[in-house]
């Protein structure tokens, strides 16, 4: 029998992760036929599985459905199905600690585990992360968080899913060394499905017949960034992640903004530009160091070469303002006609319930008189029988004889 390879694409974030995941997921029945399993019914699973695998708790009032439990009841499926390869996408296990990575291994086992970090370019890098940083609510500009970032302490975040090195090194103590494989995000103007390809080549599979026309996360720019970062400010210290990603990212970023015009891409400013490049040059050294399998070019981690300018401290978020409020009022407006469309429908359901409950109580009703009738029927005939029987005796002598049989 041929032993399961379990693949867990580990992120990291900002590095085509929504891409890929969202081709998974859009041909989950494609990629089945061909041997791959994807357990789950979407994304979140795999999301709520390493939230529950890292111990992340779940805030009070969170809609979200409860991740107790979740990473168990997803090794399980892996290991109820009959599928040679099972694929796991969540961009946050690359900062799975030690005891975390041999709990993923031994819950998995026998299979045989395969982790897929894939990485890029730093200058592109900080400017996607922060720009992710302040969707979650993040509240300061990007000079001052890159500043803190660049330092040797760094930004605990983003060096626990971005420092290859020490990713790969807590990886390596649960996954043998052949089963770690980091792949290079292909620069700008490369091939659309050119990332879905090299993925492929790790997991062994011909990444051909399936639909990869999807929309990656494209940049809000400094201008919608920038208002983002504002907004974060007036908004309460206690405002919940949960509705931050569902209305700050998802409604407003990622519907709103990201489909903006003429938007100023975010680039490092002339005075971190020299670190950047060292970081980039660090980032190759490490991963050529570690000797692990690499899909792709690492002169792609070269291609954001530091295109240094300055970001202005008074820009102007008017635009963006107006177009984010229109996106908002829109999204709004259908919203409440979703809403208006199921309080009718709800109205419609109690009332047809209502009718139903009435219509079975009549049905009831007029059963039990039924009954009732069909009783008094035969308790009638029964009276009469008992009467013939006083006056006849062959009606008696069979009474008699039906009685014992009814005693015996």
């Amino acid at each position: 029998m041929v032993k399961r390879a379990v693949y867990l694409h580990v992120g990291a974030p900002k590095t085509g992760t929504t891409y890929l995941q969202t081709i998974l997921w859009d041909n989950q029945d494609a990629l089945g036929e061909r041997g791959v399993f994807l357990p789950g019914r979407n994304r979140f699973d795999h999301f709520s599985a390493g939230f529950d695998l890292r111990g992340v708790k779940q805030e009070p009032g969170d809609p979200r459905k409860n991740w107790d439990g979740a990473w168990d009841r997803l090794a399980t499926k892996i290991q109820n199905s009959e599928s040679d390869v099972a694929v796991v996408s969540d961009e946050r296990l690359a900062s799975c600690r030690i005891s975390e990575a041999k709990r993923v291994v031994d819950s998995l086992a026998p299979a045989e585990v395969h982790v897929i970090y894939v990485t890029r370019d730093p200058a592109g890098l900080l400017s996607a992360a922060w720009q992710e940083h302040v969707k979650h609510g993040y509240r300061r500009g990007f000079e001052d968080w890159l500043t803190d970032t660049l330092n040797p302490s760094g930004t605990e975040w983003y060096w626990k899913v971005h420092d290859v090195g020490e990713v790969l090194r807590r990886w390596k103590t649960a996954v043998p060394h052949d089963n770690l494989h980091l792949v290079t995000l292909p620069p700008r103007g490369s091939a659309p499905d050119l990332l879905w390809r090299r993925f492929c080549s790790v997991l062994d599979i011909s990444p051909d017949g399936v639909d990869t026309d999807t929309r990656a996360n494209v940049s809000l720019g400094v201008e919608g960034t920038e208002l983002m970062r504002r907004i974060n400010e007036k908004l309460p210290d206690d405002f919940p992640t949960w509705q931050q990603i569902g209305v700050g990212r998802d409604m407003l970023a990622n519907n709103v903004l990201a489909k903006r015009q003429g938007k100023t891409s975010i680039n490092v400013s002339e005075r971190l530009a020299d670190q950047v490049e060292r970081y980039t040059e660090k980032l190759i050294a490490d991963i050529t160091a570690s000797e692990v399998d690499v899909t792709g070019d690492l002169d792609d981690l070269r291609a954001g070469a530091t295109r240094a300018t300055a970001m202005a401290e008074d820009v102007d978020v008017t635009d963006a303002a107006i177009d984010g409020l229109a996106g908002l009022m829109a999204q709004t407006a259908e919203l409440r006609d979703d809403w208006r469309t199921m309080k009718r429908e709800l109205v419609t359901a109690k009332a047809q319930r209502k009718a139903a409950v009435h219509r079975a109580e009549k049905a009831e009703a007029a059963l039990r008189n039924r009954r009732r009738a069909e009783a008094t029927r035969t308790h009638r005939v029964k009276r009469r029988v008992v009467a013939l029987g006083a006056r006849s005796r062959p009606v008696g002598a069979a009474l008699r004889v039906y009685r014992r049989l009814r005693r015996g």
